[in-house]
């Protein structure tokens, strides 16, 4: 019998996001006159599937885990319950309080933030986030003590940015993750100029 309290769980917690990334799902299906299929995760049933894992990522394919309005349970539970916990977020429309809330009830959890260049660059691929806000959520987990990484996806607009993106980080006590893209086409308005970070992107 498979014991899954020695493995990990990815959840999708809801269907929501606001940003428009032009790789992501939801663009596909806002395009086609399609809605985004899903709901949110109700509290009773994260109980159900934590209890059985031994680590639990929030990370949606096609929502950002912060717009489940029951998170903040979900990570003082996994806090409670020694259930290693991981947000994946690239959204922007939370306010400073509700940060400091999800912040506090669970130090260990890891959050990576998708922020894809500099603040102020960012929202060229990610539409609708507000960057420099993000940044400075960033800056405030990291104040508290959390485990802050930055997740930076290379494009053309920001591959001339990383060295002072990654002194940022250290600045800030934060964690810096360069990350490649393997969703290029030919002719890709974001694809990098230099070869390194596109070839980097075959590995993926």
């Amino acid at each position: 019998m498979i014991d899954f309290r020695d493995r990990g769980i990815n959840i999708d917690s809801t269907f929501r996001c606001t940003l428009g990334c032009s790789s992501c799902m939801r663009t596909v299906y806002r395009k086609k006159g399609m809605k985004v299929p899903g709901q949110d995760m109700p509290l009773e049933d994260f109980y159900k599937v934590a209890d059985y894992f031994k680590s639990v990522q929030f990370c949606g394919q096609i929502s950002d885990p912060i717009f489940n309005p029951k998170l903040i349970e979900m990570l003082q539970y996994c806090n409670d319950n020694n259930i290693d916990s991981i947000v994946n977020t690239a959204a922007s429309q939370k306010s400073k309080s509700w940060y400091e809330k999800a912040f506090s009830v669970n130090k260990k959890t890891l959050w990576i933030f998708g922020l894809d260049g500099l603040p102020k660059d960012s929202p060229k691929y990610r539409i609708h986030q507000n960057g420099e806000h993000l940044f400075e959520m960033m800056k405030l987990g990291s104040s508290m003590g959390n485990r802050i990484s930055w997740q930076y996806i290379v494009f053309n607009y920001n591959e001339n940015d990383v060295e002072t993106a990654r002194e940022m980080a250290k600045k800030y006590n934060m964690h810096f993750r360069l990350t490649f893209s393997g969703r290029w086409k030919i002719n890709d308005k974001y694809k990098p100029k230099n070869p390194k970070y596109y070839l980097n992107s075959k590995r993926k």
